[in-house]
């Protein structure tokens, strides 16, 4: 068993986080595999944390929807299921294109930050977030922290079956280039209509792209 050392300089993170952190990492590339089982004890041990931190981040888990627990039986990594992935992109559309919609209405000078994101290739619907995401910029700017909150959990929860695709996710930067280009000259042109419609084009032809490159064989 290996054992993962948090950083000892406190102002990083809490206990909690740190672990809620490590948690998410191993699920999203496929450590913890779907359907396992999560033992609190072990990995308390593995992370060398009390068991505090990881009950914590197990109530994380849960409210993001990458673990199932149930009262007095413990937890179980979710399986992945082509039918979720779908609901998953298909909630992803929406809020995108709610943010989207909200970020036009902002003021220009706010507004101008997404400038020279017209001409890059498409960001992946599926993430963590980051200063240089297109879609957590989105969320930013659309000034609503329970829609970006929203958009970030599913965006997380969709992690695992985008590394599905493989190779096949490659062909995503270009494929959704033109539709992410007109999403954010919407936005910087304060098209608010055009603006939530072509963010809800550019997730949902993400999710062809997944359905596509899955197979049944591979994602039941």
């Amino acid at each position: 068993m290996t054992r993962v050392r948090r950083p000892k300089d406190p102002t990083e993170l809490s206990a909690a986080e740190w672990v809620r952190q490590q948690l998410i990492e191993d699920i999203v590339a496929g450590r913890l595999r779907p359907g396992e089982k999560l033992c609190e004890v072990k990995i308390a041990a593995r992370l060398g944390c009390s068991r505090t931190p990881v009950r914590e981040a197990f109530r994380h888990l849960g409210a993001l929807g990458l673990a199932n627990f149930e009262k007095n039986r413990g937890g179980n990594v979710v399986r992945l299921e082509r039918a979720m992935m779908q609901e998953l992109f298909e909630a992803l559309a929406e809020v995108a294109a709610a943010c989207a919609g909200l970020a036009a209405a902002r003021p220009e000078q706010l507004r101008r930050g997404l400038a020279g994101r017209e001409t890059q290739p498409a960001a992946s619907p599926a993430g963590t977030g980051g200063e240089d995401d297109l879609f957590a910029g989105l969320f930013r700017l659309c000034n609503n922290r329970l829609l970006a909150e929203t958009g970030m959990a599913i965006r997380c929860r969709l992690l695992p079956y985008w590394r599905l695709l493989g190779g096949m996710a490659d062909a995503w930067p270009a494929l959704g280039a033109e539709r992410q280009s007109e999403m954010v000259r919407a936005i910087l042109a304060g098209e608010a209509r055009a603006a939530r419609r072509s963010a809800r084009a550019l997730v949902l032809a993400a999710c062809d792209l997944a359905r596509r490159g899955l197979p049944q064989s591979v994602l039941p």
